[in-house]
């Protein structure tokens, strides 16, 4: 038979066991809060990520979220406002093509240019009363924070900041 070498109970230091109990409650506390943020949207799409920017003159105005993922689809739309143009120009200028792929646009351009690292997207409006809204599914492709300068029809400009996690 062999004999053991191991004594029973194992003697805990009080020390070690109250580092222990506090860094299990650290963590916790963590984690959770850290769920709790997700959820929200701090990372992605949700109540905290989700925002709405108007430009000074309400003709302009832009949806999109605050915080995406890196290769993580977003939504961003474009509204323009009733105005007496017959035609709409979108200018998306900034980072934007540097920083965003474009998946899904809806409805399409009567023409689509890209002049001086911006992006110029081109409508006819059939009833110039009414809004007119462009629905963009956008993949971000760089880390970090990113602005992007929007104008409708050369004049409205309208500035927003994202940022995204990596």
């Amino acid at each position: 038979m062999e004999k053991k070498s191991h004594r029973y109970p194992v003697a805990d230091s009080p020390f070690w066991l109250h580092v222990e109990t506090k860094v299990q409650r650290i963590g916790s506390v963590i984690l959770f809060a850290v769920v709790i943020a997700g959820l929200l949207g701090l990372f992605s799409q949700g109540w905290l990520s989700a925002r709405s920017a108007h430009s000074i003159d309400g003709k302009l105005t832009v949806q999109y979220d605050h915080y995406a993922r890196l290769q993580s689809d977003i939504d961003m739309q474009l509204t323009a406002h009733a105005s007496n143009e017959r035609r709409t120009v979108f200018i998306l200028g900034g980072n934007f093509m540097q920083d965003f792929e474009i998946r899904t646009l809806q409805p399409q351009p009567e023409k689509m240019t890209s002049q001086n690292g911006e992006l110029v997207l081109e409508y006819a409006r059939p009833d110039p009363d009414q809004t007119f809204t462009v629905w963009l599914g956008l993949t971000p492709q760089t880390p970090g924070s990113s602005e992007l300068r929007l104008s409708l029809n050369g004049t409205t400009q309208l500035a927003v900041k994202q940022f995204i996690w990596p």
